[in-house]
């Protein structure tokens, strides 16, 4: 799903091509880096930094 407003336009195939330059977007499924706070929020409950990657990734991907 795009917003769009004003004279403008989008398109999304899994791409995002936006022509202003002061747009800043990204595709829902674009996969950047991981939040370090998430990582570290599981970590703080017991688990392995690796293991939080892998949960949180997975959540992406589900």
């Amino acid at each position: 799903m795009e917003v769009i407003q004003g004279n403008a336009e989008a398109e999304a195939i899994p791409i995002v091509r936006v022509e202003n330059s002061l747009a800043q977007v990204t595709h829902e499924t674009a996969i950047g880096c991981v939040d370090k706070k998430e990582i570290e929020t599981l970590m703080a409950l017991g688990l392995e930094e690796d293991n939080s990657l892998d949960i949180i990734v997975k959540g992406m991907l589900a």
